[in-house]
């Protein structure tokens, strides 16, 4: 192959069990994978976390939660956001438990329900992309709760949270929410609560409520460094990364300094360089941004690829389907030797063969 992405399931389950043994005991562990987990492939990962601590699992939309349900027809499956009416009778076919934050939903739930529906009645606490308003709760649970079949089982808030900026607003949120839940409870004493993702659980482990939601802490990614500027070690030691892109070299090749290359000259070359050709570009997930190479507003970035644990710096803009590398200083580098790539995991091209191992 000339380009893979590589899937450590081992370590994947082992990010898993970690995050187990991180919660309070009672709280439910929902692994999100939601966008084919996160890149990984959602019933791999979904596979893998339920055999190593998850007790549930969550996905975006009914169309991601019916796809999970074929081959996995004994799992939990969440629905993280609302959904519109008429997919009621698939969610009930499926057998998921979806996201409401309108009366409309709710009844269409409740009629195509054969038999008792829960739901999470979604709390907008500062996203501003769903949920119904914290003011609004009680008016909306009032009328829901005269349907037989579809029954609010979990209240649910995603926050507007940016790790170690605004950290006070946050904690007062979450205070509000566990306090909306109290009074919420007063009218369904099955109401359970859930509000903390990745970062929440990694700045706020004490909100833990009755159920987290991990995604990235899953796939091995930090969202947050706070315990860097405490001078502390990870809130989840020993996480580690599943997931890793690889192209190998095509073409390797001698470049003079002054060398003008690219689709429009883009790039001249410094010095003399050495120069190596991957099949990879931007219509895979590699950045489409430019190496700066004339005048220099800041000291500039550039992405590289790792060559023997060495970096291999972009030369030039990227292409649909190629990148060129820096190798000068790499004389182990020729056609056929991998490359391993920094690619953002849910914008890789889905067409791209992906190793478990």
């Amino acid at each position: 192959m000339l380009k893979w992405v590589e899937i450590d399931l081992k370590v994947l389950a082992g990010n898993a069990c970690a995050i187990k043994k991180a919660l309070q005991p009672g709280v439910k562990f929902m692994a999100v994978v939601k966008a084919d987990g996160y890149g990984h492939g959602a019933e791999k990962v979904a596979r893998a976390a339920l055999a190593n601590g998850a007790d549930c699992l969550g996905v975006l939309t009914a169309d991601e939660g019916a796809a999970l349900r074929a081959v996995l027809p004994k799992a939990r499956i969440h629905l993280l956001a609302p959904s519109l009416p008429e997919e009621a009778p698939l969610i009930v076919k499926a057998g998921l438990t979806p996201t409401a934050d309108s009366l409309p939903f709710i009844k269409a739930l409740d009629r195509a329900a054969g038999r008792p529906a829960t739901y999470h009645l979604d709390i907008d606490q500062g996203l501003g992309r769903w949920g119904v308003s914290p003011a609004e709760a009680e008016a909306l649970l009032r009328p829901a709760l005269k349907c037989k079949k579809a029954r609010p089982g979990w209240l649910s808030a995603h926050l507007a949270y940016r790790p170690g900026q605004n950290m006070i607003e946050a904690e007062e949120k979450l205070q509000a929410f566990s306090a909306l839940a109290g009074r919420l409870r007063a009218l369904a004493p099955e109401l359970k609560a859930h509000a903390a993702s990745s970062s929440i659980l990694s700045d706020f482990p004490r909100w833990q409520l009755d159920m987290v939601r991990i995604g990235n802490l899953l796939y091995g990614i930090y969202p947050t460094d706070v315990y860097k500027k405490k001078k502390q070690g990870p809130p989840l030691p020993g996480l580690g990364r599943p997931w890793q892109f690889f192209a190998r070299i095509i073409s390797v090749r001698d470049v003079k300094k002054g060398a003008s290359l690219g689709y429009a000259s883009e790039f001249t070359a410094p010095r003399d360089m050495r120069l190596a050709t991957i099949p990879a570009g931007y219509s895979d997930g590699l950045t489409m941004e430019p190496t700066e190479n004339k005048i220099k507003i800041t000291s500039g970035f550039r992405y590289w690829g790792v060559i023997s644990g060495k970096k291999a710096f972009f030369a030039g803009k990227t292409g649909i389907a190629h990148t060129l590398l820096d190798v000068t200083h790499i004389p182990e580098a020729k056609p056929g030797t991998p490359v391993a790539l920094h690619v953002r995991r849910t914008a890789a091209n889905t067409k791209i063969p992906r190793v478990y191992k």
